[in-house]
Parts: structure tokens; C-alpha cells; sequence
């Protein structure tokens, strides 16, 4: 590979499998960066998951995180997020107001809802485990798709053959 893009973005709802993915992809990146937005959350004290506008603000607190890193020539920079709805298009537009030529891919991970459910109860306790919120944002990925977006379905891979697709992805996309 040439060079890989200044930023991936891998969303998708919970267990769609983005953050294992997000792992293994890092392993062709040695000189990236990846940054888990639920992390970028976790950072506020009283950190509200609910709060739309708190998570739009926390999106945007990302993106500049994400374009700190490049300056400081990590690249590339992995953000995992679920952008729920169409919060995407913000979190690009930040990005492209600071530097307009950042090369940017999105890879939007959906699984069926069989799957969905069976990884959302092989989770420990204590973590994310609502099944009628990932079955919406999995569906939300297929009816909110950016026409910059590229679907993956994960029901039937692994997060390294997952990682494997967005690597040749990105590699024949130069």
C-alpha cells in the first residue's frame, strides 16, 4: 500500500463488531492511532449515554482529537464510534472544515439481528446489552448510508477477516 488514508471510520451498532475490528486493522497501522469514542465518553465525569447532544459534542471533541494526531503525522487515525442517525455527516464536516483535503473512509458494519442478539448476550456483565437499541442502529446503518460509506456485513466474519475486507478496501482504492 501506497499510503493509507489520513482517517478510517468504522461505525456500526453495538457488537456489529467495530472495536475488535478496529484491534486487528491496527496490526497493518503500526504508526496509526485508534480512537474509541466511547473512551473520548468516558472521560466526563458524569458522562450521560443517553444524551444526544452530549455525544454530538463528544463526536466533535473527536475529530479535532483525530486531526491532533495527524499533525503530529500518526496516520492512520481509526475512530470507532456507532454515529448513530446521520451524526457522520457532522463528524465530517468538522474534519473537512479543519484541513479539506483529509483522505477519510467509512466503513459501516451491520449484522442480522440473530447475531446481534447472541454477541449482546455473550457480553460480561456491566456492559452494553440492550438489544432494542443495537437492532435499531444496525438498522439505521442501512437507511442512513452516505453514499461515501462502505457496508459490511459481519454476521458470518470474524473481526480479522472483517479487518482483512477494509484493508483491501482501502488497497485497492488507490
Amino acid at each position: 500500500m501506497k499510503s493509507a488514508p489520513d482517517i478510517i471510520v468504522i461505525k456500526g451498532a453495538p457488537t456489529s463488531g467495530k472495536s475488535q475490528t478496529a484491534k486487528c486493522l491496527t496490526r497493518f497501522f503500526p504508526n496509526g492511532v485508534k480512537i474509541e469514542v466511547d473512551n473520548v465518553r468516558q472521560m466526563v465525569i458524569s458522562v450521560d449515554w443517553k444524551n444526544q447532544a452530549e455525544h454530538i459534542n463528544l463526536l466533535h471533541v473527536s475529530a479535532r482529537l483525530t486531526y491532533e494526531f495527524l499533525k503530529f503525522n500518526f496516520r492512520p487515525v481509526i475512530v470507532v464510534d456507532t454515529f448513530s442517525g446521520d451524526k457522520i455527516k457532522n463528524f465530517m464536516n468538522v474534519l473537512k472544515q479543519l484541513d479539506a483535503s483529509l483522505r477519510i473512509c467509512v466503513f459501516s458494519l451491520h449484522a442480522s439481528d440473530e447475531v446481534l442478539k447472541m454477541r449482546l448476550e455473550s457480553r460480561p456483565a456491566g456492559e452494553f446489552k440492550d438489544f432494542g437499541i443495537s437492532k435499531q442502529l444496525n438498522e439505521d446503518v442501512l437507511k442512513i448510508k452516505q453514499e461515501w460509506e462502505h457496508l459490511i456485513d459481519t454476521t458470518s466474519l470474524l473481526p480479522n477477516q472483517t479487518a482483512e475486507i477494509i484493508y483491501t478496501n482501502i488497497a485497492s482504492s488507490e
